[in-house]
């Protein structure tokens, strides 16, 4: 036993005068350096030579002195960060970081490389250490704009002014703007000045901005306005024509399929274009006077304009081409065409509303759009359907006010189901629904 432990002894003794190392050289060059540790885009060197210093200047024959190195270098370094103060994601990096080198720095001592070498670096640490900076520089921008957005609701939701910190760069440009804005106030009229801009103006300015966006942007959708109802009245009116119908209850299919295919497209248009709008509002609400509802209500406001008109030429030139019957009563047809326009615009309002706190909604929306197409007699009426069935139809108000809006048209038809009572009590409580939703939801919708 004595002689195996010699034999140990001179066998250590041997490897550690073979060894290229001295313990305690190179001291000073062990040292982390807290300035240009924790500086902002340093390069990878500023850790990885003080870890291959040491490393050096200490036994590392073997994983276990290796290891007892890198722990060593890792308390160092975590005693600078609470140091010097670093917040949690410099930290966080700098941990990263130091795992890397390690990682690599080990592969290649047991790769046989020679690691001590003047000039010597990992072959992958560059471009790991780059992956590394642009994913933190990813989540420091991440919660920048996290704590920008809070800051914006805590201000709209307390009232109170929100002030942004200028950059050094920038001063000088924020000076010269407000020397020309204090120009401008001061060639205004003094009773102007201070005054909010009336709500009617606003609303008009936008209007017509956002005809002029569609007018620039959006001219296939101009052009789908006329033709998907076409194409639908068409599908329409050849499942009712090959099952041997030209009458629907009195009604001529054509005009029956023109009137529940135009007015729920235009429903469908006024709910998905106006909950999109209210959700993506946050350019425009720089602008004073502008909010997420009044967005959504110019949406709304538009297609039921361009919907009225779509309507007007497809029954002007249908009627001159002697396919479609002209309504008894105008005013009545353009009344309920315009308050399923409102059924529209306060379903997108709500759909607009729920996408702020559930943003995946607005993918569910064409489902349920289908969903209540179903029951919203587009396709047929309830008296078509039997008795028991009948109650699973009217239970849907689209649906009353689709047979309405029928009955406004058509001499020949009457709805004996319909309920103008349920359809207007309906509407009002679907619209003091999103509004209320509406008022919970403002909040969450902040400028740009």
């Amino acid at each position: 036993m004595s002689t195996s432990n010699e034999d140990r002894i001179k066998g250590w003794r041997s490897r550690r005068k073979g060894g290229h190392y001295t313990v305690g050289a190179g001291v000073a060059s062990w040292r982390l350096d807290p300035a240009a540790l924790f500086e902002a885009r340093a390069a990878p060197a500023v850790l990885f030579k003080p870890l291959l210093a040491r490393l050096q200047g200490e036994p590392h024959d073997s994983v276990a002195a290796r290891r007892a190195v890198y722990e060593a270098v890792q308390a160092e370094l975590e005693a600078e960060i609470a140091r010097s103060a670093v917040d949690e994601d410099l930290a966080s990096f700098s941990r990263r970081r130091l795992r890397i080198i390690v990682r690599l720095l080990e592969q290649d001592i047991r790769a046989g490389v020679a690691v001590f070498e003047p000039g010597y670096m990992p072959a992958r640490l560059v471009a790991e250490d780059e992956r590394l900076a642009a994913a933190h520089a990813r989540r420091v921008e991440r919660r920048k704009q996290d704590e920008a957005r809070e800051a914006r609701r805590h201000a709209s939701r307390n009232d109170i002014a929100l002030e942004i910190e200028v950059a050094r760069d920038e001063v000088g440009d924020l000076a010269i703007l407000r020397d020309r804005l204090r120009a401008l106030h001061e060639g205004c009229p003094q009773d102007a000045v201070g005054t909010v801009r009336p709500v009617g103006r606003t609303l008009m300015a936008m209007f017509i901005y956002q005809v002029r966006v569609i007018q620039g942007e959006s001219r296939i959708a101009l052009v789908w306005a006329l033709l998907g109802p076409v194409v639908l009245l068409t599908l329409i009116s050849s499942l009712y024509i090959l099952m041997g119908m030209h009458y629907i209850m009195g009604m001529d299919v054509q005009t029956f399929a023109l009137l529940g295919a135009t007015t729920w497209i235009m429903l469908r248009q006024i709910a998905f274009r106006s909950s999109t709008a209210y959700v993506s509002a946050r350019g425009l609400l720089n602008f004073q006077g502008v909010t997420p509802l009044m967005c959504a209500l110019v949406q709304s406001l538009i297609y039921v304009s361009i919907y009225l008109v779509v309507f007007g030429v497809l029954i002007s030139a249908g009627h001159a081409l002697g396919f479609i019957t002209l309504p008894i009563s105008w005013a009545g047809f353009i009344l309920f065409v315009v308050l399923m326009g409102g059924c529209g615009a306060a379903m997108g309002l709500l759909f607009g509303t729920i996408a702020t706190f559930w943003p995946f909604f607005l993918r569910l929306a064409p489902i349920i759009e289908r969903f209540l197409q179903i029951f919203a007699a587009v396709f047929f009426v309830s008296e078509q359907l039997p008795e028991q069935l009948r109650p699973w139809m009217l239970w849907s108000p689209f649906a009353h006010g689709m047979q309405l809006l029928r009955s406004a048209y058509f001499l020949a038809y009457q709805s004996q189901d319909a309920s103008l009572g349920y359809f207007l009590t309906s509407l009002v409580f679907l619209m003091v629904v999103a509004l209320m939703a509406e008022s919970l939801a403002r909040p969450n919708v902040q400028p740009m």
